[in-house]
């Protein structure tokens, strides 16, 4: 998915992944400030990267500081995902969504806005009161 996605800088890092079958993976590297739209919401997030083969089944894993950000809501009983940012709310349907994963013809985009993620960089290196080091 990374080789589709153009004008990204990917920082090295040091990390190391234990997963659930408790093999250890290394990641490539992290992608930071990154802006994804989530219905009508926008998240400044993070990404870890891996090198891994392509595949729908495999989730995203959103990780604490996104769902501080996003402040989700999980309703097992009714499958029911909710996302809140300020006064708005989107509810998405979790059983709907499981029952389109195997679809032959289902794609993924991932819509990049340049400006928007200059812009937004911008405004926070002005903002932040914490000292950048390299």
């Amino acid at each position: 998915m990374l080789d589709r996605v153009e004008q990204v800088t990917v920082k090295p890092t040091c990390m190391t992944l234990q997963l659930a079958d408790r093999s250890v993976k290394y990641p490539y590297g992290v992608i930071e400030n990154m802006l994804v739209k989530v219905h009508k919401f926008i998240f400044l997030v993070d990404f870890v990267i891996m090198d891994m083969e392509e595949d729908s089944a495999i989730p995203i894993i959103l990780g604490r500081p996104f769902m501080k950000t996003a402040r989700p809501i999980i309703d097992v009983e009714n499958g029911e995902f909710k996302l809140r940012v300020h006064d708005e709310v989107i509810t998405f349907n979790v059983f709907e969504a499981m029952t389109h994963l195997n679809d032959k013809g289902a794609y993924f985009r991932m819509d990049v806005l340049d400006e928007v993620v200059l812009e937004a960089t911008q405004k926070l290196k002005k903002s932040s009161s914490l000292e950048c080091v390299d």
